[in-house]
């Protein structure tokens, strides 16, 4: 009985899916070839790879990987070339902060009152915020003809707007020093990079209503160069999975 619900239920939903796309055809006409515009808003799932300092500068010891979630928003613009390809631009308010952080020996030892040496492992965390504004060009190919299921790919450029930290050390071991912090360090990031290269992937469906397109698409981007040029980090870069929603409309 389990089986013969779940088959129904997704038989009904691929019989939906080609109503919605058949009104879509019908309905969408008319918007489909003229040039529209509209805004985006979505969530913006960072994956900071590679040499990822703890500390961004030269006197940096320790490296660490780590996510984060930020909002992301914009605009775009688009025109459909044939049912079948749709070529854009999309301008996007890029956040891609986030905490990276790990439990580190340091190279160091500190000695009790009886002068006894010991080592110290410190709870070290850095806050980076890091925003851009990218431009892009998209493509959007619909196997069936559009408005509906589609897949996308682009490229786009990063203009960096704002590359802060703040770091902070608490000591772990030994026991007798536990909770006590290094004076918090922070300032703008050394040698950021002032642009950022991404591609993109990603698939999506577009519902047609009365005044336009609502679009929800996930999409994969992979950064193209590193975050900072030099020598304290040699390979960190930025990939982003991406879920978005496009509200579009017909411009005049």
């Amino acid at each position: 009985m389990k089986r013969i619900s779940i088959f129904l239920l997704f038989a009904l939903t691929l019989v939906g899916m080609q109503s919605a796309h058949a009104q879509g055809l019908r309905v969408g006409d008319r918007a489909w070839y003229t040039v529209r515009g509209g805004l985006f808003v979505g969530l913006n799932q960072s994956f900071h790879k590679g040499s990822v300092p703890l500390l961004p500068s030269d006197e940096n010891a320790f490296f660490a990987n780590g996510n984060s979630s930020n909002l992301i928003f914009g605009v775009h613009g688009e025109k459909a070339l044939t049912r079948f390809v749709v070529m854009g631009l999309r301008l996007t308010f890029d956040q891609m902060s986030g905490t990276i952080d790990g439990r580190f020996t340091e190279p160091f030892r500190i000695a009790d009152t009886q002068g006894n040496p010991w080592e110290v492992v410190r709870d070290q965390s850095v806050d980076y915020t890091l925003q851009y504004l990218s431009l892009g060009g998209y493509g959007k190919v619909y196997p069936m003809g559009g408005p509906g299921l589609f897949m996308s790919g682009g490229f786009s450029i990063g203009a960096l707007m704002k590359h802060d930290y703040a770091q902070t050390a608490t000591i772990v071991e030994p026991e007798w020093a536990a909770g006590s912090q290094a004076p918090e360090q922070s300032g703008v990031i050394d040698n950021a990079n002032g642009i950022r290269y991404a591609a993109a992937v990603g698939l999506g469906y577009d519902f047609f209503f009365r005044y336009g397109f609502l679009t929800p698409q996930v999409m994969y981007e992979f950064g193209l160069n590193k975050v900072v040029d030099a020598p304290y980090s040699e390979s960190w870069k930025i990939n982003n999975v991406r879920a978005v929603v496009d509200l579009t409309f017909p411009i005049p």
